[in-house]
């Protein structure tokens, strides 16, 4: 069971890892068009507009003349200009043969882009056409059209692909549940609600550039993340060998919600959860049937270890203090995050490090195994390792290029390598340590 899901689980991150390349991008706030409105055709600023329009004013401060028609989003940089200036003469006589003229200059100043796309239509700043990597301020129905057929395919082709890959080999019976909440110290449950994170986030991402509006989108990626890992824990039911997990559906949802509560509440993510990984050495124990039980459960290359490997995988949450303190004037960067981390080790097995010679790649059936066969390595402790560490939320730093900020999206699930304590069970040494540098 354990490399068949790990697979799966593969294939879904690189399956949402596609779907966030597709949408990087930068949200922006949604247009609104009041009843009278939708009577008159759009424009194509009033379906692309960056900015909101309010009654036109002029306040004249001294010599500064400044129109407050427009009110623009971020995506503008403004800078002051000259538009007129008036030449007042005083002059001023000396006797009555002699005077002199002096000329006092009032200015007239506007404030206009300094990208020179954007241009002047009367007092109406106007919008750069849309580029790929931009949200769409309004619903965009080709855009709807095209994420939806995309992530529909995606879906029937992935559920063919692992169909036909694992569960065709495998016997069938009628469905069943099954309780593995015990298995790999919870390791994989938090797998569950780590990728069901992020795949609700990247389906809300997709939507969001699609022009979907707040509330909508962030419900259809809560949905979409939970689809993807039901899919699974339904055909797992009709397997023999496994079953339907609630434990599995639990995490999922409680991923999902991680996603969706924050994003409802504080459009943002003050909370991230993250992964990373670094090979285990088990040539340290000095045992060839260690090393080749650990190679078949995990594999030998650098990606199937990275993935697959619960005792080198840790689960982290990033909290960002920045995003909580409301004074404007606060100093502490929003980008720095205190991070909090689970992970495991000595792990040979899904409840123990007990298993048959024979069956390298399963748990120990004490039924049929020969007691010759059985490799018992319960020296090796299972410890629980909790972490507090430092880390960086690649979202908050001050990017402007929308591809630019669809990266650093995708970088944002994956924990930045930085010193960190530890908290272990450990029965035989010391239960906490220093790492330098954790991965």
């Amino acid at each position: 069971m354990f490399s068949r899901a790990s697979t799966i689980k593969v294939f879904c991150f690189l399956l949402s890892a596609f779907f966030m390349l597709s949408s990087m991008q930068h949200a922006f706030s949604l247009g609104i068009r009041t009843k009278a409105d939708k009577k008159k055709p759009y424009s194509f600023l009033e379906q692309h507009p960056p900015y909101t329009i309010i009654q036109d004013t002029v306040s004249q401060v001294e010599n500064y003349q400044i129109h407050s028609d427009t009110l623009f989003t971020k995506e503008y940089e403004l800078k002051k200009i000259v538009t007129s200036y008036d030449l007042k003469a005083d002059t001023i006589w000396q006797n009555a043969n002699v005077y002199s003229i002096r000329f006092d200059t009032t200015y007239h100043y506007d404030f206009v882009p300094k990208d020179p796309a954007y241009s002047y239509t009367g007092k109406l700043k106007l919008a750069k056409p849309y580029k790929f990597f931009r949200n769409s301020e309004v619903l965009n129905k080709p855009r709807v059209g095209f994420v939806t057929g995309m992530v529909g395919g995606l879906y029937i082709a992935a559920n063919a692909w692992w169909s036909a890959a694992w569960y065709s080999q495998t016997e069938r019976e009628k469905f069943h549940f099954f309780n593995d909440w015990g298995e790999w110290n919870q390791m994989d449950k938090l797998g569950h609600a780590y990728s069901c994170y992020f795949e609700s986030k990247w389906h809300y991402d997709l939507f969001k550039w699609a022009g979907v509006k707040e509330k909508n989108a962030i419900w259809i990626g809560m949905l979409m993340g939970n689809m993807w890992q039901l899919s699974i824990e339904i055909n797992d039911g009709f397997q023999k060998k496994w079953g339907f997990s609630w434990g599995d559906i639990l995490m999922n949802m409680s991923g999902s919600l991680l996603f969706g509560v924050q994003q409802y509440v504080w459009h943002d993510q003050k909370i991230n959860m993250k992964y990373s990984a670094f090979p285990v050495n088990y040539k340290k124990y000095d045992d060839p049937q260690v090393l080749a039980r650990a190679e078949k459960l995990y594999g030998t290359s650098f990606t199937d270890i990275i993935l697959k490997d619960y005792n080198a995988i840790t689960i982290w949450w990033s909290i960002s203090p920045g995003s909580f303190i409301k004074n404007p004037n606060s100093k502490f960067p929003k980008c720095i995050q205190f991070s909090f981390g689970y992970g495991a080790s000595g792990m040979l097995g899904g409840y123990n490090n007990i298993w048959d010679k024979n069956n390298l790649s399963g748990d120990i059936d004490w039924t049929t195994a020969n007691p010759a066969d059985i490799v018992d390595r319960s020296d090796i402790q299972r410890l629980k390792r909790f972490y507090f560490s430092f880390d960086i939320d690649w979202t908050k730093l001050p990017v402007k290029k929308h591809w630019a900020k669809g990266l650093m999206k995708v970088l944002n699930i994956f924990k930045l390598p930085a010193p960190a304590i530890e908290f272990n069970n450990n029965k035989n040494g010391s239960k906490v340590a220093w790492h330098w540098l954790k991965f």
